[in-house]
């Protein structure tokens, strides 16, 4: 079986999420960027706004959110490093003029 090597790091920025905050049952929204240095396996690159997809349909907290985004990339393809940054606007929050 053939590997290739890739050394360079794989970043993917501004990709759009909304979720629903467990606490308040209000929105949350804004977007995720995500970087990893691949260790032999790669994905497609619009399968990472799919996974934060996946994990922002869920009442959630940003960070669990975050972590979860973070968990499933390193389980799956097992990269040197990874990382995830969540920039969000939260509802409850505006609201209240916070």
């Amino acid at each position: 079986m053939f590997k290739e090597e890739y050394n360079d790091m794989v970043i993917v920025k501004n990709i759009e999420l909304y979720s629903l905050c467990e606490h308040h049952i209000l929105p949350f929204f804004g977007k995720a960027h995500i970087a990893y240095i691949p260790n032999g396996h790669i994905v497609g690159l619009s399968k990472l706004p799919r996974i934060v997809d996946v994990f922002a349909r869920r009442l959630q907290v940003q960070e669990r959110l975050t972590h979860q985004i973070l968990d499933c990339i390193n389980d799956t393809l097992k990269p040197e490093g990874v990382a995830v940054v969540i920039e969000a606007s939260h509802m409850f929050m505006m609201l209240r003029g916070v």
